[in-house]
């Protein structure tokens, strides 16, 4: 009973953010409003007419069967013009591949994004937050040695002011540090628009090992972890339908990621 009510004491509070974010503010202040301005196409349908549906109870549709979709794809959502451009979370991801043979290879992995994110389980009072989180292998290749629920790799999803603080410390210490790194390269002119990547919203890089040793929270006790593992960093903004992944890397220009025509 006294157990107990120790949890319920435990839960019923939660530490506050000390400060704004400086990225934020420049994201709410001045960012988001031009986003919209400059993505806004007056020419486009506010009100475009919904994707046709299949009513059972329809008296010409009761005795036959439901058409597939034309083509190879499905059909592609509308998107809305009045919606404005915001950055949902991020996901950094790291495989270890001596994780096969070695399940202690994955702590070094773990040690990592705790502290280049700054969140652990529970962290700052916050009962809901899971953390660093281990992945597991969904089906085996018995080529590659690897069997179903063997745990390869570990991630962790950031929101809120920690997200912006993320992008903070990539694009002011570690993006210019990286040697012979000139930007991330832009898809060509001729690249399909309609493709699920082009109207999904997100915005995918990655990092060599090397620049693992660049994060201020890495460099201070570099000694401390045993390997240098490369990082894939997903930007997640709340787009969807045609134009999103351009729209999302107008926002993430915005927030200093440097792009280079291809």
């Amino acid at each position: 009973m006294i157990r107990s009510n120790l949890l319920k004491q435990q839960h019923s509070f939660f530490t506050g953010s000390t400060h704004q974010p400086r990225l934020k503010s420049h994201f709410q202040n001045t960012l988001s409003p031009a986003l919209l301005y400059m993505t806004h196409n007056p020419r486009q349908q506010q009100h475009s007419r919904p994707l046709p549906s299949w009513d059972s109870n329809d008296p010409y549709t009761a005795h036959r069967q439901q058409p597939r979709p034309r083509g190879n794809r499905d059909p592609l959502p509308n998107p809305n013009q009045s919606n404005p451009i915001n950055l949902d979370k991020i996901v950094i991801h790291t495989m270890v591949k001596e994780s096969i043979n070695n399940k202690g290879a994955l702590l070094s992995a773990i040690m990592a994004l705790q502290s280049i994110s700054g969140h652990a389980e529970h962290s700052g009072g916050d009962f809901h937050s899971k953390g660093v989180t281990v992945c597991k292998a969904r089906k085996g290749v018995a080529q590659w040695k690897i069997r179903h629920g063997m745990p390869l790799s570990v991630k962790v999803e950031l929101s809120g002011d920690k997200m912006f603080d993320f992008i903070d410390i990539l694009t002011e210490f570690v993006l210019p540090r990286i040697r012979d790194f000139n930007g991330i390269s832009l898809p060509p002119v001729s690249a399909d628009e309609k493709s699920p990547s082009a109207n999904s919203g997100v915005f995918q890089m990655g990092l060599p090992p090397s620049a693992m040793s660049l994060f201020p929270q890495i460099e201070a006790a570099f000694d401390s972890y045993p390997r240098s593992h490369g990082l894939d960093i997903k930007f997640i903004s709340n787009q969807k339908g045609r134009g999103a992944e351009a729209k999302t890397r107008a926002l993430m220009s915005g927030l200093r990621i440097p792009f280079i025509p291809k």
